[in-house]
């Protein structure tokens, strides 16, 4: 059997390799003992170079049942520890060694395993004198030990793969796996001129033989969690009338990942709000019962933004998008409203209008319409007034399609403002009241 098979016994206490058929098992015992746990050393002594401990959990306290209790998941050693024999004047481990690296690999590197593991590899020569054929023979060493595990993952570096969990915003806390980069440590020492005793480590022999150390440290090897937020910082944007402020994380967040994750968020704004710029393509405002007059919208495109469909944790959006659209004198009396996004029962999105409010400068007199979106109210934001079919006529002039201004509605033609033939405005009162002035000269109607 070349391959070394392992298990974990029920009560979690012992790891038990098996070696050749031919060798038996030989445990030899690790004194060292921590806060928390007895090491305790199980090994391979077919040819008395091979051996492997593994640390183990600690003893449940003895409770009133004699009942054993079964474990619920493995248990994964904080640290483990190996001595790998090396043939003779070469740099290629032993098969016993071979076996020993798989059964390391198999329980660091499993798929369930939690900790966060850094290695260090302590590499030993013959103790012959140096010549030119084994100068280098215990960095050589260290290089195929670390060479092993990075051909695993086929990369230049010892990959592990270890799960964990995130907060996602819309999805709450999620499972995956953190992909990182082993710490790891090289050493590798001639014992030529080492006494017995340096030639020793734990009644072990380090002739011809590579010490592999892998500990528990998710510091090291992690540091601090990142947390990702869209947009990353507050967002100002401002226009010639209108300006919208989204605070730090208002679209989206995750935390508490060392993922490599894509966190730029870039965010683009148009506004529609002058008289000509309205004008030159007005529609409506869509409404399911009456009409909308449009008295200006703005554009807020972002690449990252929550799905409102698929966003399980609607609550953690919270209206704090905000848009401020300062207006003119004669807007001020047409109780002009904000209109965005909203979804009902169906999650179906309409047009409604949404809380809007009034900030009025003490010293110009002049007010701010103001209003707060959450993150599923992103697209397009309209300002403007709800009226009642019946109304539109206070409003628009009838036209015909071609005619400058002219849109589509009610099954015919609107505009909203006439050109006489000295290239003045003439707009209907109503109308004057809800848009902004335009360039020029206006003439009522």
């Amino acid at each position: 059997m070349k391959k070394v098979l392992y298990f974990f016994i029920a009560n979690l206490f012992v790891l038990t390799l098996v070696a050749q058929p031919a060798r038996e098992r030989n445990p030899i015992t690790d004194n060292t003992k921590t806060t928390n746990q007895t090491q305790q050393a199980i090994g391979l002594q077919g040819d008395g170079c091979n051996y492997l401990m593994v640390s183990q959990p600690p003893k449940p306290k003895k409770g009133k049942t004699t009942k054993k209790q079964q474990p619920t998941e493995p248990y994964y050693p904080e640290k483990i520890e190996a001595y790998i024999c090396f043939e003779p004047s070469s740099a290629y481990y032993t098969e016993e060694g071979l076996n020993i690296l798989d059964s390391i690999y198999s329980i660091a590197f499993a798929q369930a395993n939690t900790k966060f593991y850094k290695m260090t590899i302590d590499a030993f020569d013959d103790a012959e004198p140096l010549n030119e054929l084994n100068a280098s023979l215990a960095r050589d060493r260290a290089a195929m030990i670390f060479n092993y595990f990075s051909s695993r993952e086929g990369t230049e570096f010892i990959i592990k793969r270890t799960p964990s969990t995130y907060t996602h915003s819309c999805s709450g806390e999620m499972p995956y796996y953190i992909k990182y980069k082993m710490p790891f440590d090289f050493k590798w020492t001639s014992l030529y001129n080492k006494s017995e005793e340096e030639r020793t480590k734990d009644g072990i022999n380090l002739v011809g033989k590579v010490r592999l150390l892998i500990e528990d440290d998710p510091e090291g090897c992690l540091g601090e969690y990142f947390d990702y937020y869209y947009p990353s910082q507050d967002s100002v944007l401002s226009g010639n009338h209108a300006s919208i402020t989204i605070p730090k994380g208002a679209l989206e967040s995750i935390t508490h990942t060392k993922d490599t994750i894509e966190y730029t968020c870039n965010i683009s704004y148009k506004e529609f709000m002058s008289f000509e710029e309205l004008t030159s393509n007005y529609h409506l405002i869509p409404h399911k019962k009456q009409y909308l007059i449009n008295a200006g919208y703005i554009v807020i495109d972002a690449e990252h933004q929550p799905d409102y469909h698929s966003c399980q944790n609607k609550e953690n959006f919270q209206p704090i998008i905000n848009v401020r659209v300062p207006i003119e004198l004669q807007q001020n009396d047409a109780r002009l409203k904000f209109y965005a996004k909203v979804y009902d029962n169906k999650g179906k999105p309409i047009y409604k209008s949404i809380p809007t409010k009034k900030e009025k400068d003490k010293e110009t007199k002049l007010q701010t319409l103001t209003v707060d979106l959450t993150a599923f109210q992103l697209d397009t934001i309209y300002l403007g007034k709800k009226v009642e079919e019946k109304e539109l006529s206070d409003y628009f002039f009838s036209a015909k399609e071609g005619e400058p201004g002219a849109f589509q509605a009610m099954g015919g033609w609107l505009k909203p403002y006439k050109l006489n033939k000295k290239g003045q405005y003439i707009i209907k009162k109503q109308m004057q009241m809800v848009l902004r002035k335009p360039i020029g000269e206006i003439i009522e109607e």
